[in-house]
């Protein structure tokens, strides 16, 4: 019985050599190898990774700034060439300037109080850069950049007509 046995073990063994490996190949999800192949069932198989491809992405950020402008300028009294007039620097400030490619940022000064400066009483018509201001002229431009810019406007006034005294500061 054992030589029976024996030979039924063996004739199994025999038969379970003889049938083919039944794979896919090599396994996608698997990285490959450094040199680029896995072996399988004794065999090299060569696996190509040169796959490519392109995402279009489209994305719509639209225009974005902040500007500063202060809301109070204090004009200085300046009497040079026996001239009196009122001057002062005003400082526009504006960060994170995002805007179309080609466009830029344009400050206009409002006409709401008559493009003149009031202090107690008197009314002082101005100028911004040697130029008296329209709501047509652009007094600052400023261009899409993440950093802060700063461009100053010089003001300035002639002394007032009448005899309020603007105290000098």
């Amino acid at each position: 019985m054992k030589k029976l046995a024996t030979f039924i073990l063996a004739l199994a063994m025999a038969a379970m050599c003889a049938v083919p490996a039944m794979a896919e190949g090599p396994d996608s999800s698997a990285p490959p190898t450094s040199s680029g192949t896995t072996a399988s069932s004794g065999k090299t198989i060569t696996e190509s990774t040169s796959q490519s491809s392109e995402t279009k992405v489209q994305f719509d950020l639209g225009a974005a700034y902040m500007v500063t402008i202060p809301s109070e300028v204090t004009l200085v009294k300046n009497d040079k060439n026996k001239t009196v007039t009122y001057e002062s620097d005003l400082p526009l400030k504006a960060s994170n300037v995002r805007l179309e490619k080609g466009k830029e940022l344009h400050i206009t000064i409002s006409k709401a109080n008559g493009y003149k400066l009031t202090a107690g009483g008197a009314e002082l018509a101005y100028t911004i850069d040697g130029k008296t201001p329209s709501t047509t002229d652009v007094v600052a431009t400023f261009e899409t950049k993440a950093p802060e810019q700063t461009k100053k406007l010089h003001i300035k006034a002639a002394a007032p007509n009448s005899p309020v005294n603007i105290p000098a500061r």
